[in-house]
């Protein structure tokens, strides 16, 4: 029995983005061609672009998983938060963990800024649902650090958690296009002044 033609569509679209995703982890996202996804899922060059439009349809959907695979795998339980011995610490890894993401190419932070509205007008649904997770996630965390009595250092409680995080996501492009621009060269620089600016934002005088 064969299948439908939109089971076919499906599975395809999936062989493509498999293609994509293996070919961008062994040459790098800067050496993937459609020719190359193409003949790497078995199909003709043409099916790549009738299933995403254009290469940056496709190297999207790549992002995306990233993207995902990143807010599976920096989560905080924050269950377990009363016991995080620097806090800081951890929001300032959890921006740097992004900021790997989206700086990986050239090719990735345009893609990134495309599909979040900065460079272009309309932000792509799915992003916009995988980084209004990742900002809940953050602001979940930010959350019980303020309400907290005991950790330490004492997050600042005049703001609330969500313009906490808007801050922090500025400063974290901002990062990231130094970092990109060659006006930083080193992550672990970058990462120094990070800390530097949470704990000037987020850290109560009182």
């Amino acid at each position: 029995m064969t299948r439908k033609p939109q089971q076919r569509s499906i599975a395809t679209r999936a062989r493509l983005l498999a293609a994509a995703r293996d070919l961008s982890q062994k040459h790098g996202l800067e050496l993937v061609t459609a020719d190359a996804i193409a003949k790497e899922a078995g199909v003709a060059k043409g099916t790549v672009f009738a299933h995403f439009g254009d290469m940056d349809g496709l190297l999207s959907h790549v992002l995306l998983d990233r993207l995902n695979a990143l807010r599976a795998t920096a989560a905080v339980d924050t269950g377990q938060a009363e016991h995080i011995a620097d806090p800081v610490g951890l929001v300032t890894r959890r921006m740097m963990a992004l900021v790997s993401v989206i700086t990986d190419s050239p090719t990735i932070l345009r893609l990134f800024l495309d599909n979040i509205g900065v460079t272009k007008p309309n932000c792509a649904e799915e992003f916009v649902a995988t980084l209004d997770g990742l900002d809940a996630d953050l602001a979940d965390f930010l959350t019980v650090w303020q309400q907290s009595p005991t950790l330490q250092p004492r997050l600042r409680r005049d703001r609330q958690p969500a313009e906490l995080v808007d801050g922090l996501i500025a400063f974290m492009i901002h990062g990231a296009i130094l970092l990109k621009s060659h006006q930083l060269t080193d992550p672990k620089s970058l990462e120094a002044r990070l800390r530097r600016h949470v704990e000037a934002f987020l850290i109560s005088d009182g």
